[in-house]
């Protein structure tokens, strides 16, 4: 295995042990804030990361196991996709009397929960999909109506990403082993695309500058990262150095893409993919329950949950030098 040792810094969580940790991990940049959902204390966990040190802050408590996250800076909100199809939208306005609340709650009209999600601040749309109702919605953050719905997709609907490049929203299908093409707008389905590969992806990650995808596949007989061109539509690689996961992001002031892989064969990494064509980099060995993955710009540095000796934690590192 291709791998580049890096010393893992561990923060311990919360207690009171209840459920599978953490679905997903964002951070608001700007406010040097992380948020990790934590269903071991039921609710989002905030860490101060203005430092290399992170500091827990609080737990926002949530009515429901948490699954996906999105921060909608610029109108105040965060939005957490919980079970019985609801979404809670957080407060996060620290001019508000209500900072720090749930506010509000949105019903999409599932049966299961509301999963991950992707927000495009220019359009302040929030794309959620619900993973085993066969359905995506968009939400307008300004007034938090579900504007548009696509439905009649298959099971197992994982990562939607919008793609400000053709205006298009991807979500990921891990039963199909395909990618939903939507438009943005008109929340209309274009294009179910088939990938002619093992992948059965669940996290998607862009890179609008080059329009190329990296697909978090799913495969564990057979781990691998399937790199998808978003202009032709079709592979533009296969990568067997790292695979088996969920979460991926791509981090564009490094011009690097991180898979938090953490059903590998050798062990659970983040595998680190960067370049014009996209070429795999290393692997970073992380630990069980590494399933999700954000970058810090401010410190420079990898984010990803953890567990150790049976409890949760927050684990962080340096992105090696390549």
């Amino acid at each position: 295995m291709d791998v580049t040792g890096t010393p893992l810094s561990v923060t311990a969580l919360p207690e009171l042990a209840v459920a599978k940790f953490s679905d997903t991990v964002e951070i608001d940049h700007e406010a040097h804030l992380l948020y990790i959902g934590d269903n071991w204390s039921g609710g989002l966990d905030v860490f101060d990361i203005s430092t290399e040190q992170p500091l827990y802050l609080r737990t926002i408590r949530l009515p429901g196991r948490v699954y996906g996250i999105g921060l909608a800076r610029n109108v105040h909100k965060i939005y957490v996709g919980l079970t019985g199809s609801s979404i809670a939208i957080i407060d996060s306005n620290p001019a508000s009397a209500a900072v720090n609340t749930v506010v509000a709650r949105i019903q999409t009209g599932g049966l299961g929960h509301a999963d991950l999600m992707d927000y495009a601040p220019d359009r302040k749309r929030l794309f959620v999909a619900n993973r085993n109702d066969g359905f995506m919605v968009s939400i307008d953050t300004t007034t938090d109506t579900i504007v548009g719905r696509v439905e009649g997709l298959g099971g197992g609907l994982e990562q939607p990403r919008f793609n400000p490049t053709d205006g298009m929203v991807y979500l990921t299908g891990n039963r199909e082993n395909v990618l939903y093409r939507i438009d943005a707008t008109t929340c209309e389905l274009m294009e179910v695309l088939e990938i002619p590969d093992p992948c059965y992806p669940n996290g998607m990650a862009i890179n609008p500058a080059t329009n190329q995808a990296l697909l978090a596949c799913s495969n564990r007989e057979r781990p691998r990262t399937v790199v998808w061109d978003l202009n032709k539509q079709q592979i533009a690689a296969v990568f067997e150095e790292s695979g088996c996961g969920d979460g991926a992001m791509y981090e564009p002031t490094i011009d690097r893409f991180f898979f938090a892989a953490d059903g590998f064969a050798q062990g659970p990494v983040v595998g680190i993919f960067g370049g014009n064509p996209v070429q795999f980099l290393t692997n970073v060995p992380t630990m069980k329950g590494a399933s999700w993955v954000a970058y810090d710009r401010t410190n420079e540095l990898v984010y990803s949950p953890g567990i150790v000796d049976g409890r949760p934690c927050l684990l962080s590192f340096r992105v090696p030098v390549s």
